[in-house]
């Protein structure tokens, strides 16, 4: 009887341990802390939150995205914010939680200067040379950059200049 109330008194630790791990196993992580070159998903939250005049922003802390310099925000819907990265290439629809104010208004999207599926011609160059490709668009244009597939299947970003015209981003 002893030894039937002893081995049923270690498993039962064991399932404590085991559980008591799983526990602190689950807690989340900011992705900033597990690896470098992950997107700070606070930040991106307070930048949509701002984009959007103060709605909340529902992201999950623990969405792992690379690392953007500058993701472009627009409107997808009115109760959705879409974040671009042009790269490394990246979307994310964040939907908000429409403040109750009588009046709100999300700000109007206006037409992307290049849309997805446009052919462009870019050009890269420097002092006495130039040389200049035809593109496709992968994606609408986010403001001045806009996401390239060159005619091998290479994908590079294009900055918009005045007039229209596309030059190989740096």
């Amino acid at each position: 009887m002893r030894a039937r109330l002893k081995s049923s008194a270690v498993r039962h630790i064991i399932l404590a341990i085991a559980g008591l791990g799983a526990l602190i196993a689950a807690r989340p992580v900011p992705a900033q802390a597990l690896a470098p070159g992950l997107h700070d998903v606070a930040a991106l939250k307070a930048q949509v939150q701002r984009f959007a005049g103060g709605a909340n922003a529902r992201v999950d802390p623990r969405l792992v995205v690379p690392a953007c310099l500058a993701p472009a925000l627009s409107w997808a819907r009115a109760d959705v914010v879409r974040a671009d990265c042009a790269s490394p290439a990246w979307t994310l629809y964040v939907p908000i939680d429409q403040p109750f104010t009588p009046g709100f208004q999300p700000q109007a999207r206006a037409r992307p200067a290049i849309r997805r599926g446009e052919r462009v011609l870019v050009e890269a160059g420097g002092q006495g040379w130039a040389v200049s490709i035809e593109a496709e668009a992968e994606r609408d244009a986010d403001g001045n950059r806009v996401a390239l597939k060159g005619p091998a299947g290479r994908r590079f970003t294009g900055r918009i200049e005045e007039g229209g015209k596309v030059v190989l981003a740096r």
